[in-house]
């Protein structure tokens, strides 16, 4: 036996050759979709023209409530000479404010958002063209105006409409800035968020496969946690550092992220792809299945990225991003946000100089890092606790000392109680020969131990039995028995209920010493166990390091297991290219691997062809010395020829165990006399003669040739007389004759029928029979109680009608049990109603923001209030040549900090540390105005236009103000999609029935008389139905969230003749009814 060393290093270097070789031959290729920006330069001041020359020409107004005052209002507002010939309803409202809020629809005439960070000004074809303009050019400051005047002049029978429609417009000059287009920013966070979804998906796959398939044995042999999570972890660090080099390469050469440099992109990216290879292995742990795993890092990355943007539109306190940055996605969405924060101002992160804002990038990139390896603690403790399959687990605190020792005592206590249990009383076991006695390997004493015998039955088991030094021991037993569940307690995979197992003395419940014991131990699972993507060679290496086979020794070792079991000549395939046959040899190679003391092999030979087997038998029998080898077979032949020791189990208890002559001494039946015979010889005769000899003597078999006569064990003493008389019989008819003793095969046949398990299943399937026929003759007797009723014949009508009703009813059955088509419909449901979902999230959310009032302490601070951003002074600039006083009074009424400045000293328009400024011209008391706006304040319009509204208004001696509010129509569109998915579901539906035609179904029911029309109708029964049911849930959904008016009849009667066409593999839809196109249209409401 070799001397091993178990090294984490070693088993890590070797695992991640494996994953490297793996993932180098199995190459996939990944497709980036970038967006591209512009970098615009500096822009000068832009005029935007007057009030009034907006043409409202195709333009619908509605307005609430109707009343006397509002009349006035809406009639003066359409006595302006652009508004002759337009539309002017009103609507009754039961509200009632001194406000009016105008209502557009979404996005068309303003902005959606408070604040924008994509883009303030976009080039246009000729021009440029900014966010804050659509309140001057569709309409939106034309109408406000109007009410205005009309207000002002209603309340204090004066006209301002020329002085409030003559009000220009100025963009002040814009520096250079960065051009996105609409939701640019959003979609690339959201693409980069689920950019390493890919990646994730072949994470959870690899990490649950290998956990299912090969992490229990390559544990049995030595291996260690962290070196199979660390190689793995290295292994995608790898990807996700390439993946990372390239993806922040992509966003800064194509000037998608322009401040921020190179190395803040990569290392946000490198590091949200390592908490999320972390994420995977803590759900492939929780979850144990690939598909769930990477639906549920999917949804969590989906989820917690979106939430994210609450970060982006700023809707969350500081302090609570930063606690549900413990989140890895929304941690890296909040990093996204700060980069395109910092180049939406031209500032940027640099490193390794970090200046500025850098510190919220340090921060971020430290709660990434703490969440990457939260994650991967986490995932190393649930994998300790939540095993896969038959892995050992350890308790929940395991890492406190204290509850480990107490944990250990208690086991101690069971081997103490177990450690020598008495021997069988009963004669069943051969005893053990002298040779042999001190050199007991393997001592299981298991008292009540629980053991899987067949498919989901356990049985309480008490086996007591030793193991010797230098035996071959075979274990018999038909499939179930409980063989390989007593290798898997045997070599430490399974821990017994109850009771001990010590391998030379060591306790194989005790983890200190089962790492001792898988040291000197070789398994060979039922399974075949290889990795297919390696080759022959490459396998055995990998084990080998496992193992902890001295690395320089491992070549030797792999080219002495491979010329033993003579596979060089296939060292170089692939695994996953070998026959059966070859794999077993592969797999009983990584068992020997080692020259391991000891050898539980489990099934060594199943599938081997003759040659292949003696060459394991050679192996095994040259190895018997100084070695403990315990295998199990179900070929009595094998054991016979191979073991020196056989016990033999039948449903999960040691029935007997010695060499072959003890158990067929024990357990045979006798001795077989085979008489050969010519015509002559008289049967009865000869059974007369040996019955005369041995009374108690049985013919067994009897043909032309020979007969063969069963002789009990106890009659030995009578063979010398009955030999003697044969020999002078052969006058009778009698040719020759032998006799042999009862082989191994009848031993274990003979035990096998005394099997209770076995007896236990054939009654219940007896009852079981029983139960059946009865209730069959019954149910015939009660359909068929004569024969000539069986005569009478059954109508055309009446037979097509049944046949539809028993078709009907086998569709129902089907999909009734047929789980897998109605989660597929389920799951398209839900795919349908995720568009109108998150509609109705986005709609919640801009609803909440969309509505607000045009304040002016949304841009202008109040005297005596410290600077906040963004807020500023309010700048005025006199154009007039007198003085403004009165002006200027109306003005600080409105509680605004104001900064007051001539006309010959600045023009307001290069003052951008000013959100807005006020151009006043004319003459004393007949004021005309410009209004200036900074480009990136998006309301600064009609706050200057309400500034200047209730100036007036001051002036001419009214205190009251004029409160305008904001709010807009949100067009409903995800209820198409669903319409849209709704009826694509009904092919899906029609083209379930195809099962029938692949297994030709069809046409044996057409052979038994089946009408073809009565075989469509009926699964058209049930298919139309359900149809319906889903039609009709969609309008339930849509009338209980009011999401629109509905025309139930004429909808369903389409989708059900929709549904029935496609029966006919002939799809026609028209869906003119779902869409309807209207002009646009205001909506207003106030009261004065």
């Amino acid at each position: 036996m070799r001397i091993k060393q178990i090294s984490v290093y070693q088993q890590t270097q070797a695992l991640l050759r494996k994953n490297f070789l793996k993932k180098w031959r199995m190459k996939r290729e990944s497709l980036l979709v970038c967006l591209t920006v512009c970098l615009f330069p500096q822009l000068p001041p832009q005029d935007l023209g007057r009030v009034d020359k907006f043409n409202m020409s195709s333009t619908m107004i509605v307005y609430t409530p109707v009343s006397n005052i509002t009349q006035q209002i809406m009639n003066k507002t359409a006595a302006a000479p652009f508004m002759k010939g337009k539309c002017i309803n009103g609507i009754n409202d039961k509200s009632y404010s001194f406000s009016y809020k105008l209502r557009f629809f979404l996005g068309y005439a303003a902005p959606f958002l408070e604040e924008e960070f994509s883009a303030h000004c976009w080039e246009t074809y000729d021009d440029f063209s900014c966010i804050l303009s659509r309140y001057w050019n569709r309409g939106f400051v034309t109408l406000q105006t109007l009410i205005n005047s009309a207000i002002i002049e209603i309340t204090t029978n004066h006209s301002v409409m020329e002085e409030l429609m003559s009000v220009t417009a100025i963009n002040m000059k814009t520096l250079p800035f960065i051009s996105k287009d609409f939701l640019q920013n959003e979609i690339f966070i959201l693409v980069c968020l689920l950019y390493f979804s890919p990646i994730m998906y072949f994470v959870s796959l690899d990490i649950t496969k290998e956990r299912k398939k090969s992490k229990d044995l390559m544990k049995m042999m030595g291996l260690q946690d962290s070196a199979f999570w660390l190689s793995w972890c290295l292994i995608y660090a790898g990807f996700i550092f390439i993946i990372s080099i390239f993806i922040a390469t992509v966003i800064t050469s194509s000037e998608i992220i322009v401040m921020t440099g190179f190395l803040v992109i990569f290392t946000l990216f490198f590091l949200f792809g390592f908490s999320l290879i972390a994420l995977a292995f803590l759900m492939s742990v929780l979850l144990q299945k690939a598909v769930l795993t990477n639906l549920l890092v999917f949804l969590l990355t989906l989820f917690w990225g979106c939430m994210g943007f609450t970060a982006f539109y700023r809707q969350l306190p500081s302090s609570l991003e930063w606690i549900l940055s413990i989140c890895s996605p929304f941690a890296f969405t909040s990093g996204m946000t700060q980069i395109i924060r910092l180049d939406y101002n031209l500032n940027g992160v640099i490193f390794p100089d970090p200046s500025g804002d850098s510190y919220i990038m340090i921060a971020t990139f430290s709660i990434l890092s703490f969440d990457g390896l939260l994650y991967l603690l986490l995932a190393l403790y649930f994998d300790k606790i939540l095993p896969y399959g038959n892995e050992r687990h350890y308790s929940p605190l395991f890492f406190l000392n204290s509850s480990c020792s107490q944990h250990q005592r208690i086991n101690n206590k069971v081997l103490e109680k177990d450690e020598d249990p008495d021997p069988p009383s009963d004669d069943y076991f051969e005893p053990i020969a002298p040779e042999f006695q001190g050199k007991e390997a393997i001592r299981p004493a298991l008292s009540n131990a629980l053991l899987f015998v067949m498919l989901y039955i356990l049985l309480k088991t008490d086996l007591h039995f030793d193991i010797y030094e230098s035996q071959i021991t075979a274990i018999l037993g038909h499939s179930g028995a409980g063989k390989s569940s007593l290798l898997n307690i045997l070599n430490g995979l399974t821990i017994p209920t109850e009771g001990s197992v010590t391998i030379y003395n060591k306790n194989v419940s005790e983890m200190k010493d089962l790492e001792e014991i898988r040291k000197i131990t070789g398994v060979c699972p039922q399974y075949n166990i290889q990795f297919d993507t390696l080759t022959v060679k490459e396998n055995l290496s990998l084990f080998a390091n496992i193992k902890g086979i001295h690395p320089q020794e491992v070549e030797q070792e792999v080219q002495q297991i491979l010329l033993e079991l003579d596979m060089q000549n296939i060292q170089d395939n692939l695994a996953g290219y070998l026959s059966e046959g070859q794999k077993r040899k592969l797999t009983f190679g990584i068992a020997i691997l080692g020259d391991p003391q000891v050898l539980l092999l489990d099934e060594p030979t199943a599938g081997l062809d003759p040659f292949s087997r003696q060459q394991v038998w050679s192996f095994l029998k040259e190895r018997r010395a100084n070695h403990v080898i315990l295998f199990s077979t179900q070929f009595v032949d094998e054991a016979d020829m191979l073991a020196d020791r056989k016990m033999i189990m039948s449903s999960g208890r040691l029935k007997c165990a010695g060499s072959s002559a003890f158990l067929k001494r024990k357990w045979g039946l006798g001795y077989h006399l085979s008489l050969y015979r010519n015509e002559t010889c008289d049967q009865e005769q000869i059974t007369s003669f040996i019955n005369h000899h041995i009374p108690d003597a049985k013919l067994k078999t009897e043909n032309k040739e020979k007969l063969v006569y069963t002789l009990p064990l106890e009659r030995t003493n009578k063979f010398p007389d009955l030999f003697s008389d044969l020999d002078t019989y052969s006058d009778q008819g009698m040719i020759s004759y032998d006799i042999s003793m009862s082989n191994l095969n009848e031993v274990f046949m003979n035990l096998d029928r005394e099997s209770t398990i076995k007896q236990g299943i054939t009654i219940y399937f007896e009852q079981s029979e029983l139960r059946r026929n009865s209730e069959s003759l019954n149910g015939t007797e009660s359909a068929y109680p004569s024969f000539p009723e069986l005569q009478k014949a059954v109508s055309d009508m009446g037979l097509w009608i049944m046949q539809v009703c028993a078709i009907a009813r086998l569709r129902f059955l089907k999909l009734k049990r047929g789980r897998k088509v109605l989660l597929t419909l389920l799951l398209i449901f839900g795919i349908a109603l995720f568009p109108l979902t998150l509609e109705h999230i986005i709609y919640t959310m801009l609803h909440q923001n969309s509505d607000w009032e045009f304040k002016a302490e949304l841009y202008f601070l109040s005297p005596g209030q410290l600077p906040q951003d963004p807020r500023t002074s309010l700048l005025i600039i006199n154009n007039t040549e007198s003085n403004i006083e009165d002006f200027i009074q109306s003005l600080k009424h409105q509680n605004i900090l104001l900064e007051v400045d001539d006309f010959a000293n600045r023009n307001g328009t290069e003052g951008l540390s000013y959100n807005g400024a006020i151009i006043v011209s004319g003459k004393q008391k007949d004021y005309r105005f410009s209004v200036v706006c900074n480009t990136k304040r998006l309301h600064c319009f009609p706050v200057l236009m309400n500034i200047i509204s209730n100036g007036l208004l001051y002036m001419l001696n009214y205190t009251q103000h004029i409160r305008i509010e904001r709010s807009q129509f949100f067009l409903v569109k995800g209820s198409f999609f669903l319409f849209f998915i709704v009826c694509s579901i009904s092919p899906y539906i029609a083209m379930t029935s195809t099962s029938d035609y692949k297994k030709k179904a069809d046409i044996q029911l057409w052979i038994s008389g089946l009408y073809p029309s009565a075989y469509w109708c009926g699964q058209a029964i049930v298919d139309i139905n359900l149809y319906s049911l889903i039609l009709l849930s969609t309008y339930l959904i849509f009338y209980i969230t009011k999401i629109m008016d509905i025309d139930l009849t004429s909808r369903i009667v389409l989708a059900t003749v929709s549904n029935t066409l496609q029966r006919t593999n002939f799809i026609k839809r028209k869906n003119s009814s779902l869409w309807s196109f209207r002009d646009s249209y205001y909506k207003l409401s106030m009261k004065c």
